[in-house]
């Protein structure tokens, strides 16, 4: 997978656990600090991303806490590829 497909997997969860968002996503975005996501969603956001490429993404566990968008990119190229 490439990072610009890893992006829109990403985006795509994004929004199925959060609704349509505002602009464009990037990987310069923290989705924590940037209030797109609360503690309670970034759980259920990594369960959809987890669920849409059909792949368990072994870097990220239950006290996965860096929710830099180009992080999560890294990560989803590397379970994918």
């Amino acid at each position: 997978m490439t990072r610009e497909e890893a992006l829109a997997a990403i985006s795509k969860a994004l929004t199925a656990t959060v609704g349509e968002l505002d602009g464009d996503l990037t990987e310069d975005a923290n989705l924590i600090d940037d209030g797109l996501l609360d503690s309670l969603d970034s759980m259920t956001f990594l369960f959809q991303l987890e669920g849409d490429l059909g792949v368990k993404l072994d870097a990220i566990d239950e006290t996965y806490e860096d929710f830099r968008v180009g992080a999560l990119v890294d990560i989803v190229v590397a379970a994918t590829s």
